[in-house]
Formats: C-alpha cells, structure tokens, sequence
C-alpha cells in the first residue's frame, strides 16, 4: 500500500506543506510493516504529494501522484518510477497529463487513479477545485 503522510504543514523554506507519500506491506492485511518516505521531495519543485497509484511499467513500476511545488501553483499530475518498489526517482520531465488552456480542467489536475483494461491504460482525475468543477479520463492507447 501506498499512502500519504505530512511531515510538517509549514516547515519548508517557502512555508508549503512537506507531504511525502509511504509504503507498508502486509502478507495478512492485519499486521503492517511500513517504509519511510518513498518519493524524494524536493522544495520547490515537488513537495506536497497526495493520492498516489502505481501500475507496471517497461522496466518496472511507475507511481502517479499529485504534487505542488511550493511556489504557488496548484497541484499537478507527476510520476516516479522504479524497479525494485523501494527505490524510487521523480520523473517530472515526463509529465502525463497537464492542465487544458481553459476549461473545467485549466487550473488543476490533481488525484490520479490509473488502471489497465483491454490492453489500454486509463486515469481518472479531478480538475478545478479539487474536482469541484469535474473529474476526466484520460486513455493511453496500448499501440501509441
């Protein structure tokens, strides 16, 4: 399972909350063994993680999650990726998803959930307002 936890609501240099997300396993669903923090934040690039959702990828497993960076912009859709489920590198540079340049969707995307089905992938977000405006689905095509 991954799963967020908050450091601090106002420790950082630019006064953003430091969130970081985490890992525990269980081999019963009762007892759990969790890991520290799994995602390097960086301030001011990537600090306030929530809601993350991981799935295969070539060469291992890929994490999405939503982030702020802490210079004032709302949250956005990243990605990290790793081979081992411990070791984990921030992979902004290839963003999946971005705001639309208007819309109900132009603000913020935030709150990824992926999942596969047929050969595709697909993620559900939310956009502005934390979804209060909608939530999408975006669908990458098993041949793309």
């Amino acid at each position: 399972m991954w799963y967020g936890s908050t450091i601090s609501w106002a420790a950082s240099s630019n006064s953003e909350m430091i969130h970081i997300i985490k890992h525990a396993h269980s081999e019963d669903g009762v007892h759990w063994r969790k890991t520290e923090s799994c995602i390097p934040y960086v301030e001011n690039i990537a600090q306030a993680f929530s809601r993350p959702t991981v799935a295969e990828c070539e060469g291992g497993l890929r994490m999405w999650f939503s982030y702020r960076s802490g210079r004032g912009e709302t949250y956005r859709i990243g990605s990290a990726v790793s081979q081992n489920k411990k070791n984990w590198q921030l992979d902004l540079d290839n963003q999946t998803l971005d705001i639309s340049e208007d819309g109900w969707d132009s603000e913020m995307v935030e709150y990824p959930f992926v999942f596969d089905h047929k050969g595709d992938r697909y993620m559900l977000y939310n956009g502005n307002g934390y979804g209060k405006s909608g939530f999408g689905l975006a669908v990458l095509k098993h041949d793309e």
